[in-house]
């Protein structure tokens, strides 16, 4: 359970790192976002062995892939979270932001049993 929690938590974070910094510091014009996309290219690739790693432990633990979904899912939206509220400077509301994750879990929950 280590090793999925552990791809999930490195993939999750790389991706959710690569968007918080693109909004922050990459301008929206064409150029500039397919020179960052070229440039962040071999991490996404590593995010996605990744989390392609978790899923497929994952479901080999699990048997249930709506429950490893929605476990990454929960993870990469906390990664968003933390990254817009200390990257980007969002004021992200922490209450509501902890009662959506409090609900995803709880689908966790569900989709598990």
């Amino acid at each position: 359970m280590l090793g999925i929690l552990a791809c999930f938590v490195a993939g999750s974070a790389i991706i959710a790192l690569g968007v918080s910094w693109q909004v922050k510091h990459v301008s929206n014009d064409w150029w500039a976002l397919a020179k960052y996309n070229l440039t962040i290219s071999p991490l996404l690739f590593l995010a996605n062995i990744l989390l392609s790693m978790g899923f497929g432990l994952g479901h080999s633990a699990i048997k249930n892939v709506p429950a490893v979904v929605a476990m990454q899912t929960v993870i990469y939206y906390a990664f968003l979270i933390l990254f817009s509220y200390y990257l980007v400077g969002d004021k992200v509301s922490l209450v509501k932001a902890a009662a959506g994750v409090s609900l995803l879990a709880a689908g966790i929950w569900v989709l598990k049993s």
